[in-house]
């Protein structure tokens, strides 16, 4: 079992990791780029199999986060050691006999060989309008205004930061204004929900 689970930042994608290794009863053992990534030759390499070599012997549930910073697509390489960590990983992908996800914000940045091997690709989307009312209510635990609708690219992550906000500024019961905090998280995406690049000012 392998899964490539990408989409935005906030969506849900390490949560859903976790949520499925307590389903499986198993622990995580989580990597991140940071701890993996290494500026002398080789020893990136030696991180990858050494994650791999610890989620076997511990029986835990490895997750690589930001995978797209060691499984980068091979043909816009410029250095050797580019191509030797996605090699490592590739490798390990294929002889690892227990569950484990990488998750990504830039699917398309993927390596094509690295996502034929995931069992699963699964893509973590924006909220619907009914998940976006849902989350209102169990995050804030109370209605929403009607004019969230008009949100369309919420995450639970900006509903977390939100209630956080909320709670140090005193406003956890004010719809109105936790509305308007929601919209400011929207903003800082760069408005419509899909959108990407530059936008041409006349």
């Amino acid at each position: 079992l392998s899964l490539c689970l990408y989409g935005a930042a906030g969506t849900g994608k390490t949560a859903y990791v976790r949520h499925l290794a307590e389903s499986l009863g198993m622990d995580v053992l989580q990597k991140r780029a940071s701890d993996l990534l290494s500026k002398w030759i080789g020893e990136t390499e030696q991180a990858i199999a050494g994650a791999f070599e610890e989620a076997r012997a511990s029986g835990k549930f490895l997750v690589f986060e930001e995978a797209d910073s060691f499984l980068r697509d091979r043909s816009g390489a410029t250095h050797s050691w580019e191509v030797t960590r996605v090699n490592e990983m590739l490798t390990w992908m294929e002889v690892h006999d227990l569950p484990f996800a990488c998750t990504t914000n830039l699917v398309d940045s993927l390596d094509s060989a690295s996502l034929r091997r995931f069992t699963f690709k699964i893509k973590f989307d924006f909220l619907t309008e009914k998940q976006v009312r849902l989350a209102f209510v169990h995050y804030f635990a109370i209605e929403p205004n009607s004019d969230i609708c008009s949100l369309n690219n919420l995450t639970p992550g900006d509903f977390s930061v939100v209630k956080n906000k909320a709670l140090i500024m005193g406003l956890a019961e004010s719809r109105d204004q936790l509305t308007q905090m929601l919209r400011e998280e929207t903003k800082m995406k760069g408005g419509l929900k899909g959108q990407i690049g530059f936008i041409a000012q006349n």
